[in-house]
């Protein structure tokens, strides 16, 4: 996608903030180097292309824009938060930018526009194969925890429930 926007001035960057699901072969951080080395086999193994900035150890940015683990931030040149989710869901993103570079057309054709604040309730595509190929290149930790945690979501845990049961 920012190729495809590249023209209107888009640019991407991924934050880096923590192990979603850490495991014994990408246990939680203990050092900022070892973060950045986490960040760099993440950036091959996923082939991110777009640069990557890495989160402080105590995850500063992270608790800034909210704490999930794959939210997506789209800013104007202003710095001004255009587009806020809490999943990264490229169709999402994509009718998010279709629309904000259509009203910037429009204003500069002369319509008058006002902004206003809106709410969106999306739906992603899940893939689970792939999600637990990922979980399984953290290790089998990661893995046995997320069934351990989706079991408890059956339940109808609560998520700061079943994070506290899983960190104890």
């Amino acid at each position: 996608m920012v190729d495809e926007y590249a023209e209107r001035g888009l640019q991407s960057h991924f934050v880096y903030v923590r192990e979603a699901h850490p495991g014994e072969n990408y246990p939680a951080h203990t050092s900022f180097d070892q973060k950045m080395q986490y960040a760099r086999d993440f950036q091959k193994m996923v082939g991110v292309k777009r640069p990557i900035l890495v989160d402080d150890l105590e995850g500063t940015t992270h608790q800034a824009f909210g704490t999930l683990p794959n939210m997506t931030y789209i800013l104007n040149s202003a710095h001004t938060v255009i587009f806020r989710a809490n999943w990264t869901d490229p169709p999402t993103i994509r009718f998010a930018l279709d629309y904000h570079f259509g009203a910037l057309d429009r204003r500069r054709s002369g319509l008058r526009q006002n902004p206003f604040y809106a709410e969106m309730y999306a739906f992603r595509w899940v893939d689970d194969s792939a999600f637990m190929e990922g979980l399984e290149l953290s290790g089998q930790k990661a893995v046995d925890e997320f069934q351990k945690a989706r079991e408890m979501w059956a339940r109808g845990e609560h998520l700061g429930t079943i994070r506290n049961k899983l960190l104890s």
